[in-house]
């Protein structure tokens, strides 16, 4: 069958009591920021074959877990995943625990973010380097992370963060944020909290976005995602009202979907991706899915190596198919 599109990125792990899962003790980040840090938009980004593209707006598609990240071909996600290398500032003396999520802009730059600070990175051999450590404000917890198309949030490409009360934040290159808006409520006025990731893609001049929530009332939260429509228009500096187009669903088995190993829920796609009219779900538990961007119906298409994925990233300017307004 045929899948619609849809484009996101997510991560975790473990669960907290106020939405997204919780990875303790990342409070010891560094806070320095270093002159050398890339610049947003700038060419000849972090290719894994050495380049950031091909010249022909060759797609980049990366995931990572915890602490190490991984390059994928988004023409087969059955291929076996590259190991780029392990993060530098994930996982010693006063660094955050993990890795929460990934962003690739136009040029294939890489971005991440822990739960509280961002970081420009550089591969370097077999090693993910944080050139930087942007700290982000204290009280939120960041597990989203992409990049708002060009003549969107600004004229240039913008990185955008969410945390896990729901917020959405632009960050300038010095770790600066302002809110642009957040997830908004269900039917029965609980609010939607970033359970997974938000994902934005420039689709030829039309961008699009989606993001995965879910709602946590008296501290519970709903097993299974929620897969919402972004409208970009919205994301404007000091917004905080909601941004989502539309809600897409949970995520469910779909109806064709007759894989014996499907998973009995979809609550951890923490990591999610799309190329062309494909969708990707990176979970923490049980691997990567197909996702359908019109009505969320999710089938199982690999388990890589065990990986449990805690984000993933592709390029801004990868192709994809929009699903029907």
């Amino acid at each position: 069958m045929r899948l619609s599109w849809l484009f996101l990125a997510c991560f975790v792990a473990g669960c907290g009591a106020s939405g997204r899962p919780f990875v303790p003790d990342d409070a010891g980040d560094d806070a320095s920021s270093q002159p050398d840090a890339p610049i947003f938009g700038q060419d000849g980004g972090p290719g894994f074959d050495g380049g950031a593209s091909d010249g022909g707006g060759k797609a980049l598609l990366y995931a990572h877990s915890n602490t190490t990240l991984y390059q994928l071909d988004p023409q087969d996600l059955t291929a076996p995943l590259q190991t780029v290398g392990d993060f530098d500032c994930i996982g010693g003396s006063g660094q955050a625990t993990s890795m929460t999520d990934l962003a690739v802009d136009k040029n294939g730059n890489l971005f991440a973010v822990s739960q509280v600070a961002a970081y420009p990175l550089q591969i370097q051999g077999n090693v993910v380097h944080c050139a930087a450590t942007w700290k982000l404000p204290s009280g939120s917890a960041f597990y989203g992370l992409t990049f708002a198309p060009e003549n969107t949030v600004n004229t240039a490409e913008t990185l955008v963060a969410a945390d896990s009360k729901g917020n959405v934040y632009s960050i300038d290159s010095q770790g600066n944020v302002l809110s642009l808006g957040n997830f908004g409520k269900d039917t029965k006025g609980n609010a939607y909290e970033l359970s997974g990731d938000i994902v934005f893609l420039a689709n030829n001049g039309t961008p699009v976005g989606f993001a995965t929530v879910r709602t946590c009332p008296n501290g519970t939260c709903a097993t299974s995602d929620t897969l919402v429509e972004i409208d970009l228009s919205k994301l404007k500096a000091g917004n905080v009202a909601s941004v989502v187009k539309s809600v897409r669903g949970v995520l469910h088995q779909g109806t064709s979907c007759t894989n014996p190993a499907q998973p009995p829920s979809y609550g951890k796609m923490y990591g999610i991706a799309a190329y062309e009219d494909q969708v990707y779900g990176f979970s923490h538990d049980t691997g990567i899915v197909a996702i359908n961007n019109v009505d969320a119906s999710v089938c199982l298409v690999s388990v890589p190596n065990g990986i449990s994925f805690s984000g993933a990233g592709v390029t801004t300017v990868a192709a994809v198919i929009a699903p029907p307004n």
